[in-house]
């Protein structure tokens, strides 16, 4: 499916008008996501002024959450394959790892490969480091396992 900057802006628009149904938004938020086409995902959220998950199993499979204004949990589909190669969420403005999100990631650690978060204008990476099928040694706090790093803006990330 191609999906020019132009679409982007139209389904932006049925949104605020009302006028766009769940299934065209997740289709074009899971293509968005393929294309790694993360500031124009946000803007559909934006949009929607909610928080949307986007997930990569180990099949290449992509699965789409629309959350609420303020949060946007990981359900990991049923038929989904571990690991998850990527997962990608937005926040209503700024790219950082809240509480949920921590959680998250401590809970699916070595789970998820590696998993993104995006905010108005930037996003925030990590990577796990603990290769899927491996337990965490004792006493080894599972959020060290994930890579700490700045948030990068859009233009300097393509």
């Amino acid at each position: 499916m191609e999906i020019s900057s132009n679409s982007v802006v139209e389904m932006c628009e049925k949104i605020q008008n009302g006028n766009a149904n769940d299934d065209e938004i997740k289709q074009i938020l899971v293509e968005l996501g393929n294309q790694k086409r993360w500031a124009e995902m946000w803007k559909i959220s934006h949009a929607l002024r909610v928080e949307i998950s986007w997930i990569q199993d180990a099949n290449n499979d992509v699965w789409v959450d629309i959350g609420t204004a303020g949060e946007v949990t990981l359900n990991p589909p049923i038929g989904a394959q571990l690991p998850f190669q990527l997962w990608v969420h937005t926040h209503p403005w700024n790219a950082y790892w809240s509480i949920t999100d921590l959680g998250t990631l401590a809970t699916f650690c070595g789970m998820i490969q590696e998993a993104l978060v995006l905010g108005h204008d930037h996003s925030k990476h990590t990577v796990c480091n603990l290769p899927f099928g491996h337990s965490l040694d004792e006493g080894v706090e599972p959020l060290s396992t994930w890579t700490d790093e700045p948030c990068i803006p859009y233009e300097v990330s393509k």
